[in-house]
């Protein structure tokens, strides 16, 4: 598949009847706690994978011999280990060697005596027993030695290889019992890695009614319905996929997934309502959950959420009546009308989820935990949605800014918000992309006061309250965001007041600092090219003034002259210098800065709602361009040649012709505003050739266009329309 950015859906897997970390190593928590203590916390120690030599180090520094033996020996194990996959199968000379070296490792470890490492060293044999797939040798060493060891992470492990040998010799459900009993999700899934549809659940639940692995099985295909959904859009309303979709097939099994079909979802609400009702499973409210939450990804909301409050009432874990009650929530923004009731529940619902969401990292080695993703999905893809399409942009966008703030906790980078211009290792400030900002961005001036309004006081109602309270309500940032945004609008007056209450604090921890620093709006960006150096990396000298302020303040200064003149040679002056100003604060000018907080290469226009100012420019060159000032008149021109819009050629790969047009090789617009520009800026040098400037005489862009003139086989006119000359393309 083709690689591209894309931008976050929110759509977390909701049904989750076990941690998630149980899906991960069950026992390589304990195994890191015992090598850090060992090594005493030293902080080049992440795991034993990556840092054994600090191991080795420590145990040498020690004079521990016998810890130095054992992990020579671990080492030689971890090394010799052969993986199975489809990136890297080895080969057979490679499979022979790693035998060879088990069955020396095996003798090695049997020569063990002593009492320290009893437990390691015979995990180690029980180890090279299963690489040898020698099952029944290495159930042996459990069954006359491993169980009557003292309980430890490495009795475990042993412990968890019989079954992996139970596994293969044809025991399953005694190895299931037994990864249950360990609560190894892991190994469960690979137990019944070919039950993964309704006939394998059909024939697990007729075998035992209550095994555990249709806690794995049951969440797996509800799960991988939605990941159906997401991958094959509407084709997963029939088993029907087409040709032309082999890149999805295989995203579906480079992730693991099982491609669940609308009909077969059906048919499991059919056979789980069976089960619920035959009341041979314990724990119903699974069941009626998964019915639940497939009705759910079906856009069946009414009917899910009867059959949610029904399977809160039924029996099972607490993990499955949270998960019933997460789900409930999810389909609640579907189904319920926004009133003060509804939004006092919701509130309540949001703060359990949160409660939950500190329970289940505080217990998992991770910290992206499901019920955080439950509240993800139900304010990203169900409240933000609703209140943006009800009109009420102030509720969604706090609700984004809610979750744009809880983001930022979570990943545990508070310098974000601050970062130190002064610190060589700056820390970017993420205040200014993201869902949240481009929401911000994307609203008129009033509606952004009217969210900052509602962020300075604190409101009554309990999801408006909820919400505020964990909102980002920094004064400066929505002044500073409201005047730059009428600034981009050209209402530099009324921008004046909300610029002025921002702290210089503040603003030096702009990302946009550096360019603020290095980049005058006084240059000509068309004789000039203000670069940002080495500065950027090293120290940054903090902003002592607010430019915005400068800059607005400056533009009226030479509006209020422009506008008061009368037809001269002076008015024509201030409209080139007015030119110049509104074409520095353009997304084309070096100081775009002014009026937006980032800039793409792939902004080709002024953002919606926002003045053109490169329009505006173009106006005051064109009336600028007739002064009869040589001077003057020279730079308008040039500058009018100089602005890409309405280019005069267009660049990149031309398929069908196969070739690829740049300024050597251009595929001209004759009749583009800029082409007209070039044109009449050609003709000015020709006629003016001994007193044209060298930035006109040494223009690179306005020799290839003179060559082009020449060899393409479009006609090209005078400015004032008159039929130049026609020529053909020689070759």
């Amino acid at each position: 598949m083709a690689c591209a950015f894309e931008g976050p859906t929110h759509n977390y897997y909701l049904f989750s009847v076990f941690h998630r970390s149980l899906m991960g190593d069950r026992f390589g928590t304990e195994t890191e706690v015992f090598w850090n203590k060992y090594v005493g916390n030293d902080p080049r120690f992440s795991s034993y994978r990556w840092s054994r030599e600090v191991v080795m180090d420590v145990a040498k520094r020690k004079g521990d011999t016998e810890m130095m033996g054992y992990l020579r020996l671990l080492n030689s194990y971890i090394d010799a280990s052969v993986f199975y996959d489809a990136w890297e199968y080895p080969s057979k000379e490679k499979i022979a060697q790693s035998q060879a070296t088990m069955r020396e490792l095996q003798a090695e470890a049997r020569k063990y005596k002593g009492r320290r490492f009893r437990a390691q060293y015979m995990l180690m044999v029980m180890r090279t027993h299963f690489a040898l797939k020698q099952y029944r040798e290495a159930m042996n060493c459990w069954t006359r030695q491993g169980q009557k060891l003292p309980q430890s992470v490495y009795r475990d492990l042993m412990q968890n290889l019989y079954a992996g040998c139970l596994l293969r010799l044809g025991q399953r459900r005694e190895a299931v019992e037994i990864y249950a009993a360990q609560e190894d999700f892991a190994s469960l899934q690979y137990s019944v890695r070919n039950y993964r549809n309704l006939a394998g659940i059909s024939k697990v639940f007729a075998e035992n009614p209550n095994s555990p692995t249709l806690l794995y099985l049951v969440q797996d295909f509800v799960n991988n319905l939605q990941e159906t959904q997401d991958v094959y859009a509407n084709e997963w309303l029939s088993k029907e996929v087409y040709p032309e979709d082999s890149d999805k097939v295989n995203w579906i099994r480079e992730i693991g997934a099982q491609s669940i079909y609308k009909p077969e979802a059906r048919q499991f609400i059919d056979f789980a309502r069976r089960v619920v009702a035959s009341g041979k499973s314990r724990t119903p409210c699974l069941w009626m959950s998964a019915i639940g939450c497939l009705e759910h990804q079906m856009d069946d909301y009414q009917r899910a959420k009867i059959d949610l409050a029904k399977a809160l009432t039924l029996n099972g874990t607490p993990r499955m009546k949270d998960n019933a009650r997460a789900i409930y929530a999810a389909n609640s923004v579907f189904v319920e009308p926004m009133k003060r009731k509804y939004r006092q529940w919701m509130a309540a619902e949001l703060q359990w989820l949160d409660a939950k969401s500190k329970l289940d990292i505080t217990d998992s080695v991770l910290t992206d935990d499901h019920y955080r993703d439950v509240k993800e999905r139900i304010v990203y893809n169900g409240l933000v949605s609703r209140y943006f399409k009800s009109g009420d942009r102030t509720m969604a966008m706090a609700m984004l800014c809610m979750m744009d703030n809880e983001f930022k906790r979570i990943v545990g980078m508070p310098n974000w918000r601050h970062p130190d211009f002064k610190a060589a290792d700056k820390p970017w400030n993420s205040d200014y992309f993201g869902e949240y900002f481009e929401a911000l961005d994307s609203v008129n001036v009033e509606q952004l006061k009217h969210y900052a309004r509602f962020l300075s006081k604190k409101p009554k109602d309990a999801l408006q309250r909820y919400v505020w309270d964990k909102c980002y309500r920094d004064a400066d940032y929505y002044n500073d965001l409201i005047g730059t945004k009428l600034m981009a609008r050209g209402r530099f007056a009324e921008a004046i007041p909300y610029l002025e209450k921002v702290s210089m604090a503040f603003l030096n921890t702009q990302n946009i600092v550096p360019y603020v620093r290095h980049r005058s709006y006084e240059t000509e960006r068309w004789l000039t090219k203000q670069k940002v150096g080495d500065e950027f990396e090293g120290y940054m000298p903090l902003l002592t003034t607010n430019r915005k302020v400068e800059f607005c303040r400056r533009i009226l200064a030479v509006q209020h002259l422009y506008r008061n003149m009368r037809p001269s040679e002076q008015r024509l002056e201030k409209a080139y210098e007015l030119a110049s100003l509104y074409y520095q604060a353009s997304y084309l000018g070096d100081c775009w800065w002014l009026t937006q907080y980032g800039l793409s290469s792939a902004q080709d226009s002024t953002k919606t709602g926002n003045m053109d100012f490169v329009a505006y420019a173009i106006n005051l060159l064109e009336e600028s361009a007739r002064s009869s000032d040589f001077s003057l008149k020279q730079k308008s021109l040039y500058a009018l040649a100089f602005i890409p819009q309405d280019s005069w050629y267009e660049k990149g790969w031309d398929g069908t012709i196969g070739v690829y047009h740049d300024l050597s090789n251009p595929s001209v617009h004759p009749a583009s505003r800029q082409s007209r520009a070039m044109m009449r800026l050609a003709e000015f040098a020709h006629d003016n050739a001994e007193r044209i400037a060298p930035y006109i005489s040494r223009c690179e862009e306005l020799k290839a266009f003179e060559r082009t003139r020449l060899t393409t086989p479009f006609a090209f006119f005078s400015y004032d329309g008159c039929f130049l000359e026609e020529f053909t393309c020689p070759y």
